[in-house]
């Protein structure tokens, strides 16, 4: 999958790092594009909406390029220009889905169900950047217009992908009306894949898997998860680190449709994977009884002792006198919330994370313990809520830069009146903050 932004990737982002800012300014200024809707469509998912932050402009979504049967999905057009906004004033979109198993579906006088500002591929890091250096209000609101250079019109079609036994191709055409702007908008054709075909790809390597479980991905195919849980399940080792499995606990607890492709394909798995899915579904307090028949006495005993996992967004705060035990763990639950927000994209898991900054206060006790050495005798409340906020900052910090949801959310609570002003004035000091750079 691709995220949409890569397809607006401006000049002026590289010039931000080699020239001065003013300079640069001006260059936006003059940086002027016709108003236009692009001829072309982009299919997302339905999900995406709901998702992104109620207001501002957002990082692009993903745009899918296989489906999974029963997917329903989003469609969104692009205007660009100065005026661009205007362009969808009216808009109504007439939809043609075709497929050799569904046939033919066609909806009619679509209206938009979002109107967002996307950002361009990079804007994130580079305004971080620039804040980081003290750039100027002024210029960081040219920065952050001239970062917005589109706007998606985001349609929710009442349509869903067809059941199919095999991989198939849909054909979507989109005909536009309501507005004086004529645009011929180019037909789209996307292959829809069983789950079963998922488990033919190829294995990915440690490193393959590692650089997947860094970041939410969107919609998350029941035959792609199960593909990457397979490929897990071949490594003895990888299912034993705790947000790896972690992910997986709550990915096959939250998603209906994954945990039910899981089960109906489980007899066609091979044997560790068979294991690994049972651990996973039993983690998150599923019944799995029915399934013990079809495996040996021995996994079958083992499963039966397995606990369920406890919701990683109860994060510690800590009063009182604490257990080093505990001490040691938070770093360990904070990485199983990342996998908790990796697999559902629910800003809950965030939020919960953000929480942990509330413990400014307190890091200068976590210094002074630190720089003295202090032992287990010396560990107090105070000791323990400053290595959380550290942790969280550095954590947080990581994830703005590489994940966009999670840069849309931190930016929209960071300018939400609403919003603990604490917790505000610390996601704006992640960049520069000197508590949170790793040593």
């Amino acid at each position: 999958m691709k995220n949409i932004a890569s397809l607006f990737r401006p000049l002026f982002l590289w010039l931000c790092i080699l020239f001065p800012l003013q300079a640069e300014v001006q260059v936006i200024k003059n940086n002027i594009v016709p108003n236009r809707i692009r001829s072309m469509i982009v299919v997302l998912s339905a999900d995406w909406v709901g998702q992104i932050p109620p207001s501002g402009r957002v990082n692009g979504p993903e745009s899918l390029t296989t489906l999974y049967p029963g997917q329903k999905v989003a469609l969104a057009l692009i205007a660009e220009g100065p005026e661009r906004d205007k362009l969808l004033n009216g808009l109504n979109l007439h939809l043609r889905f075709s497929s050799p198993t569904k046939g033919v579906s066609e909806q009619h006088d679509l209206k938009p169900a979002a109107i967002r500002p996307i950002k361009a591929e990079g804007a994130d890091i580079a305004i971080l950047m620039l804040k980081a250096g003290g750039i100027a209000q002024q210029d960081q609101a040219y920065l952050e217009k001239a970062t917005s250079l589109v706007t998606f019109a985001v349609f929710l079609p009442e349509w869903t992908a067809p059941i199919v036994n095999q991989a198939e191709e849909v054909h979507i055409a989109v005909t536009i009306s309501g507005i004086p702007l004529v645009t011929t908008i180019e037909p789209v054709s996307i292959k829809v894949r069983p789950a079963a075909d998922w488990l033919n790809d190829p294995s990915p390597s440690r490193e393959e898997i590692g650089k997947y479980m860094t970041r939410y991905h969107e919609d998350l195919s029941p035959g792609r998860l199960l593909s990457l849980l397979k490929a897990v399940a071949s490594y003895d080792d990888i299912i034993k680190v705790p947000p790896v499995c972690c992910f997986f606990v709550i990915a096959y607890k939250e998603n209906l449709a994954a945990r039910n492709t899981a089960i109906d394909l489980f007899p066609s798995l091979d044997q560790k994977t068979q294991n690994v899915l049972l651990l996973i579904l039993q983690m998150g307090g599923q019944d799995v009884s029915s399934l013990f028949p079809m495996l040996p006495v021995g996994p079958v005993a083992s499963l039966k002792t397995v606990d369920t996992q406890e919701d990683p967004r109860n994060l510690p705060h800590f009063k009182g006198p604490v257990e080093p035990e505990s001490v040691r763990k938070v770093g360990i639950i904070m990485d199983q919330c990342w996998a908790g927000w990796m697999a559902t994209g629910d800003r809950s898991y965030l939020r919960a994370l953000v929480g942990l900054l509330e413990g400014a206060e307190d890091f200068p006790a976590f210094q002074s313990w630190t720089n003295t050495r202090g032992g287990v005798n010396g560990l107090t409340a105070q000791v323990a809520s400053g290595l959380a906020y550290q942790i969280a900052g550095w954590s947080l910090g990581s994830f703005q830069r590489t994940d966009p949801h999670v840069a849309d959310w931190l930016l929209f609570w960071e300018n939400d009146p609403a919003f603990p002003a604490l917790l505000r004035n610390e996601i704006a000091s992640l960049p520069n903050n000197p508590a949170f750079r790793r040593k």
